[in-house]
């Protein structure tokens, strides 16, 4: 069994200055979904959500056979490199049974007169957002949180979405700085008032490591998202580390740091920082 461990995760912000880009890379079709020493906590936990009635699937009905396509490559996949795992139970829904097959969460693209939008999802694992404001939307409207994304890069996302070839599959990582280790946080919460001294254990930076691929029969494109939660203190254990988390902090202009909750997190985390990078 190939499992990554905690190194598998992206250190996207080693990755230079910070800019309001794609950076996609090309995507192994080897490394096409993880499994990690968390694939069982994490798959006990989408089902109690799922149980609990919590907000994590949607489905468009013309979607349903991208759905089909897409759990036959997740099947394939994982008969391929990971036999040993047993398949989900979920056999008469192919939603359920995809998104519980893997850690990743789901979401199938159409394309559309306005873009491409989300009609098919099982997300278990939201960064402050509900999948019911996302479902049936185009990605501008999706991305529209996010300051300057559409001004600046929309048109570069909308061309490589319709470039996106079945046989080259991408992928990329963003970051984020969080009070909460909570895989499933739909909403935001009030920052906790915290010290520098407590930020190594009580900050957490949470990276999503996103894949895009385009399904060959029904034309959509499923994006999965793979994240990673670990806490500051073990991310900038190394120096290097340390100091290129307090460069993209003091990189981030304003209104992203805001967008990304860091106006209270941010000081106090490069605090803690500052020291990791000197010592």
């Amino acid at each position: 069994m190939r499992v990554v461990a905690d190194t598998a995760m992206p250190r996207v912000f080693d990755d230079g200055p910070f800019r309001l880009q794609m950076k996609l890379r090309r995507l192994e079709p080897v490394e096409w979904l993880l499994v990690s020493e968390h694939y069982a906590s994490e798959l006990a936990l989408k089902r109690r959500l799922l149980e609990s009635g919590a907000d994590v699937t949607g489905l468009e009905p013309e979607a349903l056979p991208a759905v089909w396509e897409g759990l036959a490559l997740i099947e394939r996949f994982l008969e391929g490199h990971h036999p040993e795992l047993a398949p989900a139970a979920d056999a008469d829904d192919p939603l359920l049974r995809a998104g519980l097959s893997v850690q990743e969460d789901l979401c199938w693209l159409a394309p559309g007169p306005d873009g491409y939008r989300l009609v098919a999802a099982f997300v278990a694992f939201p960064s402050r957002w509900r999948l019911a404001d996302k479902m049936g939307r185009p990605l501008q409207a999706i991305h529209a949180p996010v300051p300057e994304l559409e001004a600046r890069i929309g048109a570069v996302i909308g061309r490589f979405f319709d470039a996106l070839h079945p046989a080259r599959p991408v992928w990329r990582a963003n970051w984020s700085l969080m009070d909460d280790p909570a895989l499933h946080q739909p909403v935001s919460a009030e920052a906790r008032p915290l010290d520098a001294r407590d930020a190594g254990q009580e900050l957490f930076v949470r990276v999503e490591r996103q894949t895009f691929r385009r399904l060959p029969r029904t034309g959509l494109v499923l994006f999965t998202i793979h994240t990673f939660v670990r806490p500051l203190a073990a991310v900038a254990a190394r120096p290097e580390s340390a100091r290129a988390l307090v460069d993209r902090l003091e990189e981030m202009p304003p209104a992203m740091l805001a967008y990304k909750n860091l106006q209270v997190l941010g000081p106090i985390a490069r605090a803690y920082l500052e020291q990791r990078a000197a010592a």
